[in-house]
């Protein structure tokens, strides 16, 4: 199924569901398109898709996200609108172009004004809403939020048209999850942090790193929020508000001005933090399916029995011309037993250190090698062909 739109720019693109195994290719066939409808049900303030019952204020927020499936609202009505976008003052006592100070929260209030919002795509694939706000005389942010018909993440795709020197720009989801911690990846893992500020430790953690992901669990549902480009987030009870845009003006004087783009996501799911609730959502938000023309059919050179532990990165090696290295870690933080299968013919294989260093030789059965991990444990192989 496909259907088609126009983005920022005016370009047609067309979006389209497909499967596609991890490391592998599929073959598309351009067709006569055949409209079977859409998916989705709009009206007005209102929209209905196959996972949520949906309504915005008049700031074209998601005033109210009720997941059908769970059966419950994922919004905190008594916060923030989901998406709500903070701007506001932001000048460091030192350090302008990196520091954040402990008072920038209050500074940020929702003084958006939206100029526009329009429907722009609706069918089998996906409802695409399109946003302008202007946060100031002088900065915009052009946004299109997309809903779809096969997976419950919802997108925020973001342009930043930013011309403002000293204010900073957050997005804001206040969501009905409970949790006294937050899961926040990091290289090859996670690490969790708490969600409240009763101790100078805590209040210390305003703002913090991540990579793809912030998640908040209960035992049977949770929240997370996704992004392909944006690593500062700031955490409090029930609230994940992400760092979009900083002006500083030192020493640079010209900051971060300018057009710059990014996509962050909303991922409520059932059940608690695993690989198929959060990790696989953030790894296909971080890596799109590359389009390419002609015709192939393609073996996936490595693949794994075990959910949650991941092939990370399939390189070439850095001294060997007929040799590839893979490095593979477990990311959930429990122990695993996988099996690797190669789809090519095992010359010699061997386990190596991160710098690709042989340290012990292994002998594949039938293109077969049996792996044990610990929890989080990252191993390098090298394979010759």
């Amino acid at each position: 199924t496909s259907q088609t739109y126009t983005d920022f720019d005016g370009n047609k693109k067309t979006a389209f569901t497909v499967s596609i195994p991890a490391n592998s290719a599929a073959v598309l066939e351009k067709t006569a398109p055949v409209k079977t409808g859409s998916a989705f049900k709009a009206d007005g303030d209102t929209l209905e898709t196959p996972f949520y019952r949906v309504k915005f204020d008049e700031n074209g927020y998601i005033a109210s996200l009720y997941d059908v499936q769970a059966d419950r609202e994922v919004r905190n009505l008594s916060g923030a609108s989901l998406g709500t976008l903070w701007f506001g003052e932001d000048v460091p006592n030192s350090w302008d172009n990196w520091d954040i100070d402990n008072d920038l929260e209050m500074k940020l209030t929702d003084c958006t004004e939206l100029e526009s919002f329009e429907p722009v795509a609706d069918g089998e694939v996906e409802f695409r809403i399109r946003t302008v706000y202007r946060l100031s005389p002088n900065s915009r942010v052009y946004q299109d939020m997309v809903f779809y018909a096969d997976s419950p993440r919802i997108d925020f795709e973001t342009a930043i048209d930013w011309h403002d020197k000293h204010r900073f720009l957050k997005t804001v989801f206040d969501t009905s999850v409970r949790s006294d911690y937050a899961t926040q990846e990091v290289q090859f893992g996670y690490l969790r942090r708490s969600t409240s500020r009763n101790n100078s430790w805590e209040q210390a953690r305003f703002e913090v790193p991540q990579h793809k992901y912030t998640d908040l669990s209960e035992t049977r549902f949770g929240v997370a929020v996704l992004n392909d480009c944006k690593y500062g987030v700031s955490l409090y009870d029930n609230r994940i508000a992400l760092s979009l845009h900083k002006g500083g003006c030192k020493p640079d004087p010209r900051g971060d001005e300018g057009y710059h783009e990014c996509v962050y996501s909303l991922c409520p799911h059932t059940g608690a933090f695993a690989t198929d609730t959060v990790v696989y959502p953030a790894y296909a938000l971080n890596n799109p399916v590359l389009i390419a023309g002609g015709s192939v059919s393609y073996q996936p050179p490595v693949t794994t029995d075990s959910d949650h532990v991941l092939i990370e990165t399939i390189k070439p090696c850095e001294d060997s011309d007929r040799a590839f290295i893979v490095r593979l870690y477990e990311c959930e933080g429990s122990q695993a037993q996988a099996v690797l299968t190669t789809g090519f013919d095992v010359k010699r294989a061997a386990t190596t250190d991160m710098l690709e260093v042989e340290t012990e030789q292994l002998a594949p059965d039938n293109g077969q090698i049996a792996l044990s991990f610990r929890p989080f444990e990252i191993k390098t192989l090298k394979f010759w062909y």
